[in-house]
């Protein structure tokens, strides 16, 4: 008997879908704008109104420092005031040195002078205190003189009979006004002596003061004359200053990049004069970005961040990160350029930097995905991660974004592998390399 066999039905071969995944542990990078700061890189602007009388160096020329750039005057016939008040100035301070020495010797003997016064007054008193006992002996004397005279009055005025006596008595009392008025003459010297001598009387005093006085005055006049030289050697250099001002030199070494102004063109405040660069080998160059608080205080240690110059990229860990936010609410990060890149660079330029956020292998608990693996719906945020080679989607917490990267959470756990291709659904075989 024929029969017809029965139909075999062909297994369906499921091919898994390749997919690019994403394993939780690796730190996110964010890519970021630098720019680039050289330090060596100046421009210099007039810090002063005038004319360009002269022009030093042209583009190219190599400059030391110190070495003049530019010459500025006050009119267009080259008169310069500043030069000028310098040259005032500098006379003043010369002739306040060279007086100085004289008036500081002068004001030597003035106190010598106040002090030998006041030791010759004091002399003074000494020989006036001498010469008080020797008149002292001297009153005494002519006292017994005058006594011895009242008792031969007495005697010659008891025996006065007949005025016998009359004559002798007249010349007797004669002698006694004479001893007195000497008596008298003394006594008022003796005085003025004792009064002279005293070291505590008036005059003495007096004299004390004035010497004080004197003493204090010529300290005072030195000081002024310290003063004076000082102020005049501080103007000298203000007016030097001044002077400077109309005379910009090189602050450093450096090469002449361009000059902007031409002989005979007035300036004021802030015109640009010209660019000086410093040689490569001593210009540190640092590239500076700014970012968020969250991405600043996350900027990986241990892991390099990728600085592109066109088609070359140099990896380099940050140098410096602010702890304070210095431009609005941004923080800066500083990454150190080698010199072998100045060529790539432009002062104030702008390059890529790709920052890792995070540490690696430490961001289990808080793991960072990229934006393109995560799924929205109304009511939870979910991912598709492999699960013995199916996707499978799980619920997650999202936290702060950074860049192309969103901060999870919870939901996931280190080792997970994320799936960032967006073309599987829940359930599908999926393979990746």
């Amino acid at each position: 008997m024929l029969r017809q066999p029965k139909p075999v039905k062909k297994s369906e071969m499921i091919t898994p879908k390749r997919v690019i995944i994403y394993r939780i542990g690796t730190a996110p990078r964010v890519h970021l704008q630098a720019q680039i700061e050289k330090s060596g890189v100046i421009q210099m602007n007039s810090l002063t109104a005038g004319v360009v009388q002269t022009i030093y160096h042209q583009p190219g020329d190599f400059v030391h420092k110190g070495d003049l750039l530019i010459g500025l005057s006050t009119n267009y016939q080259g008169g310069n005031i500043p030069a000028l008040n310098r040259q005032l100035a500098q006379k003043q301070y010369q002739n306040t040195n060279e007086t100085f020495p004289i008036s500081k010797d002068l004001i030597a003997k003035q106190r010598s002078l106040a002090n030998t016064q006041n030791t010759n007054a004091s002399d003074l008193r000494n020989i006036t205190n001498q010469s008080i006992s020797e008149t002292s002996s001297l009153i005494a004397l002519n006292n017994d003189i005058i006594t011895t005279l009242d008792q031969n009055l007495a005697t010659l005025n008891s025996l006065n009979v007949g005025g016998t006596n009359n004559a002798t008595i007249l010349a007797t009392k004669e002698l006694k006004s004479q001893f007195q008025s000497a008596n008298n003459q003394l006594n008022g010297s003796l005085r003025t002596s004792q009064y002279n001598a005293s070291n505590t009387n008036a005059s003495a005093q007096l004299a004390d003061l004035q010497r004080d006085i004197a003493l204090k005055q010529l300290d005072i006049q030195e000081k002024a004359l310290d003063l004076n030289r000082e102020v005049s050697r501080l103007q000298l250099q203000i007016t030097q200053v001044n002077e400077g001002i109309m005379f910009p030199t090189a602050p450093f070494d450096a090469v002449v990049q361009r000059v902007f102004v031409k002989v005979g063109q007035a300036v004021q405040p802030g015109t640009s004069l010209l660019i000086l660069a410093q040689p490569a080998e001593a210009d540190p160059i640092v590239a500076m970005t700014y970012a968020p608080r969250e991405i600043a205080q996350n900027v990986s240690m241990l892991e390099p961040s990728t600085i592109h110059f066109g088609a070359f990229t140099y990896d380099a860990f940050p140098s410096f990160i602010t702890t304070d936010a210095i431009q609005g609410t941004l923080y800066g990060i500083y990454f150190p350029i080698p010199d072998n890149y100045s060529r790539f660079t432009t002062e104030k330029g702008y390059i890529d930097v790709e920052v890792p956020i995070g540490y690696y292998n430490t961001s289990s608990t808080m793991p960072f995905i990229p934006l393109d693996a995560v799924y929205q719906s109304q009511s939870a945020s979910y991912v598709f991660v492999v699960v013995k080679g199916k996707a499978v989607s799980r619920v997650v917490v999202l936290g702060p974004v950074f860049g192309r990267f969103v901060n999870v959470q919870s939901g996931l756990s280190a080792g997970d592998e994320v799936i960032v291709t967006r073309t599987v659904i829940d359930g599908d075989q999926v393979t990746f390399h």
